[in-house]
């Protein structure tokens, strides 16, 4: 997050991934497959 440490620092794992929310799957060839989301949320004038 720009001029936020803290917040960069909360949003990566111990490992140094990004915490996105999406929920992936890595094959044998080492691809990245994006195949769904932990949350859904859509915001519509501050509203959830």
């Amino acid at each position: 997050y720009f001029k936020n440490q803290e917040a960069t620092a909360n949003a990566r794992d111990e490992e140094g991934w990004l915490r996105t929310g999406d929920v992936c799957i890595i094959d044998k060839r080492g691809l990245v497959y994006i195949v769904g989301r932990i949350k859904e949320l859509i915001k519509y004038k501050a509203y959830q």
